[in-house]
């Protein structure tokens, strides 16, 4: 099987669909998407999972912070998109269910009681994509916009989502690292405290460090 290398971001197509409106969760709650709460025990389990998923699919071993970092983006993005299509009274179309097939066909090879989870979060950049495509197309018929192009489509898309966050809120809890940086989700240091010693600096890198990732123990470290 060929590897993979985990990034830390929701892929380029969608990264910019990972909004503004950040602030501090409430206590036991990880992310706040509006009127959806995702709480922190939901977090871990579904970190663990997409872990067991992609493990042996990673070149190498990374700290579990930074799955656990793009899994809150992805969650927090799925979580936005379906109820952004709720609003608008869309579903996800056949672009979706074309790329969830293909996940299912992937995800084959995993543990049984994991392949839901990575099909859900791996599947999140497309359902992002329809639904901003969808409500593009709504938003432009009502402008009297006829035969726009998919350039334009996404531009409106995008404009929905990112009046979203404004209206009904994007609240992240700041042990996840995650900081709204010029209209994107970004990996930032979001710690209180002052990191001494190249051990706890390597712990709050950006960036995967593989070197670090292997001296922790295995609960806290992928791959």
């Amino acid at each position: 099987m060929r590897k993979t290398r985990l990034t830390t971001a929701a892929t380029t197509a969608v990264a910019a669909l990972l909004l503004t409106g950040c602030g501090s969760a409430a206590p036991g709650v990880a992310v706040k998407v509006g009127d959806e709460e995702l709480t922190v025990r939901e977090v871990d389990r579904t970190t663990a999972d997409y872990c067991t998923s992609v493990s042996d699919q990673l070149e190498a071993a990374v700290p579990m912070g930074f799955v656990r970092q793009y899994v809150v983006q992805l969650m927090t993005l799925r979580s936005q998109a379906m109820q952004i299509a709720d609003d608008y009274g869309v579903e996800p179309g056949s672009t979706y269910r074309g790329d969830v097939a293909q996940r299912r066909q992937a995800a084959a090879g995993m543990p049984a009681d994991v392949q839901d989870t990575f099909v859900e979060l791996a599947s999140t950049p497309a359902l992002a994509n329809d639904v901003v495509n969808q409500i593009g197309a709504i938003v432009l018929e009502d402008e009297g916009v006829s035969d726009p192009t998919e350039e334009q489509l996404s531009e409106a898309g995008v404009d929905v989502f990112n009046q979203w966050p404004d209206a009904h809120g994007i609240e992240i809890d700041p042990r996840y690292g995650l900081e709204s940086v010029d209209g994107v989700l970004t990996p930032v240091d979001t710690n209180t405290s002052v990191a001494v010693g190249e051990t706890a600096t390597a712990g709050q890198a950006t960036e995967p460090d593989t070197a670090y990732a292997e001296t922790l123990p295995l609960t806290h470290r992928c791959g």
